[in-house]
C-alpha cells in the first residue's frame, strides 16, 4: 500500500534526524508521525473500500497505530541492546588493556621496589640529577665556569670511542674548540650526556666479565662528540665534573638494570682527578657513592695514572674515604710500571691496564723494577688483575694468552655501544 510506504519512508527520515538530536524528541515524532499516518488512513479507508463505514476506519486506524508503535518499539529495544552489547565489548576490550598494563606497571615497581632497586634510590638520582643541573645552569649564570681560556697544552688520553680518530684539541682552531664547548655547555644542561659500554673479556673464553662505561655528548643536531674531542676542552672550562657524575648517574641506573638478571657483571668508571679536586662536586660524588654503596661490588672507579702519580693531599683524602667505604679502584693509561705493586693494592686498586702493545712478549717497553717474566706473579701476590686495553686483532690475543695475560678490552671484542634495553 502506498500508505506503508509513506510510513517507512518517515521511519528512515527520523531515524537520519535523531543521529545528532535528543532521543526523547526522536521518539515524541516518531509517534506523531505514527498518528497522523493511523488518522490519514482512518479517513481515506472508507474511500477505497466502501463496505467500511468510516467508525470501523476509525477502528482500524486506532490498531495501525498501536501495530506500529509497537513494531518501533521492539526495534528500538532491539538497537539498544546492540549498542549495549556493542559498549560492553568495548568496556571489556578496555579493561583488558588495563588489566595488562597493570601487570606491566606492577613488575616494573616490583623491580624498582627490590631489594637493590628500590624507588628511594631512584628517587635519590633523579633528585642528584636536578641538583647537578641547577647547579651547573646557576654557575653557568654567574660566569664561573666556561669561559676561561683554552689551554694548548697536549691533551690528556682517554679512550676513544670511534674507530677512526677524531681529531685532536691541537688540531683544532680556536672555532672549533668554541663549538664543541659550546655542545658539552648544551648537552649538559638538556640532558644529552649519554651512556657507551664497552666490553672487557676473559680470556682465553673471552666471556664478558666487565665493562667499561664512557659518555658520549649528543648535539643539537645528533651529532656526537666523543671524550677525545671534548675532554680537555671540558676540562679547561670545568664542566668534568658535571660530566663524572652524569656518567656515575647513569652507570648505576644500568647497574640496578643488571642486579635484576646477575650480581656477577662489573662495570668501570672513568674519574678524572678533576672531579676529586672540585670541592662541590666531589662532594656530590661521594654522596651519591655512599647512598650506593651496595653496589660496590659491581662499581669499579677508574683512574689515570698521571693523576694518581700527581695526586695533591686533597685528591688522596678523596681516594682514602672512597676506599673506607669499599670502593675499588682501577689504574689505566699506564705509562711506566716501575710502582710497588703491594702499596697499591692498600689503596684498594685491584685492576691495571696495559696497553697490550706493552705486554707482548719480548716487547716490553714500560719502565718497570722487575723482570718483565715475573709481572704476572708480582701482580698475583699483589692480588691485583692486569687488563690488556686496545686489543685490535687476533694475533695480538694469541701473544697474550703465551703471557698469559687474563683479561682483554679492545675493538676486537667490541666496540662501544649503548646498553640495550630490558
Amino acid at each position: 500500500m502506498p500508505i506503508l510506504g509513506v510510513i517507512c519512508r518517515l521511519e528512515i527520515l527520523m531515524a537520519d534526524f535523531a543521529k545528532g538530536s535528543n532521543r526523547v524528541l526522536y521518539h515524541l515524532v516518531i509517534i506523531a508521525a505514527y498518528a497522523m499516518s493511523a488518522i490519514v488512513v482512518g479517513r481515506q479507508l472508507p474511500a477505497y473500500i466502501p463496505e467500511i463505514d468510516p467508525m470501523t476506519g476509525y477502528w482500524v486506524a486506532g490498531c495501525l497505530f498501536l501495530l506500529c508503535t509497537l513494531v518501533h518499539e521492539f526495534v528500538m529495544r532491539r538497537v539498544e541492546r546492540l549498542q549495549i552489547d556493542k559498549e560492553l565489548r568495548n568496556i571489556r576490550r578496555d579493561l583488558s588493556s588495563a588489566e595488562m598494563g597493570l601487570e606491566k606497571l606492577d613488575v616494573a615497581m616490583t623491580h624498582l621496589t627490590g631489594e637493590d632497586e628500590n624507588m628511594d634510590g631512584f628517587a635519590e638520582e633523579m633528585k642528584m640529577l636536578r641538583k647537578l643541573m641547577r647547579q651547573l645552569s646557576k654557575e653557568m649564570k654567574t660566569g664561573k665556569i666556561g669561559n676561561s681560556p683554552m689551554s694548548h697544552e697536549p691533551e690528556v688520553k682517554r679512550p676513544t670511542l670511534v674507530a677512526t680518530p677524531p681529531p685532536s684539541i691541537e688540531e683544532m682552531d680556536e672555532h672549533r674548540r668554541a663549538e664543541i664547548l659550546e655542545i658539552v655547555r648544551s648537552g649538559l644542561q638538556e640532558n644529552r650526556v649519554d651512556l657507551y659500554l664497552q666490553p672487557i673479556v676473559r680470556l682465553p673464553q673471552r666471556r664478558t666479565r666487565f665493562y667499561e662505561a664512557f659518555s658520549r655528548i649528543r648535539g643539537p643536531e645528533g651529532e656526537l662528540i666523543t671524550p677525545k674531542q671534548y675532554l680537555a676542552i671540558a676540562e679547561d672550562a670545568g664542566l668534568v665534573g658535571t660530566i663524572d657524575n652524569l656518567l656515575l648517574i647513569r652507570c648505576v641506573q644500568l647497574i640496578r638494570r643488571v642486579r635484576q638478571k646477575t650480581h656477577d657483571m662489573g662495570f668501570f668508571v672513568n674519574v678524572s682527578a678533576r672531579t676529586l679536586r672540585d670541592a662541590a662536586f666531589f662532594n656530590q660524588f661521594v654522596e651519591f657513592l655512599d647512598r650506593n654503596s651496595d653496589l660496590k661490588q659491581n662499581l669499579i672507579l677508574e683512574f689515570a695514572q698521571e693523576d694518581i702519580d700527581n695526586a695533591s693531599e686533597q685528591l688522596k683524602e678523596g681516594l682514602g674515604m672512597l676506599s673506607e667505604m669499599g670502593f675499588v679502584f682501577s689504574m689505566d693509561q699506564v705509562i711506566r710500571l716501575d710502582m710497588n705493586f703491594q702499596e697499591l693494592a692498600k689503596s684498594n686498586f685491584k685492576y691495571l691496564k696495559v696497553s697490550a702493545s706493552d705486554l707482548m712478549p719480548g716487547a716490553h717497553t714500560l719502565p718497570m723494577d722487575i723482570h718483565p717474566d715475573d709481572l704476572h706473579e708480582a701482580l698475583a701476590r699483589a692480588e691485583i688483575e692486569l687488563i690488556a686495553s686496545q686489543v685490535e686483532d687476533e694475533d695480538t690475543v694469541i701473544s697474550l694468552l703465551d703471557a698469559d695475560i687474563g683479561f682483554g678490552q679492545g675493538y676486537l671484542f667490541g666496540a662501544p655501544k649503548p646498553p640495550q634495553a630490558g
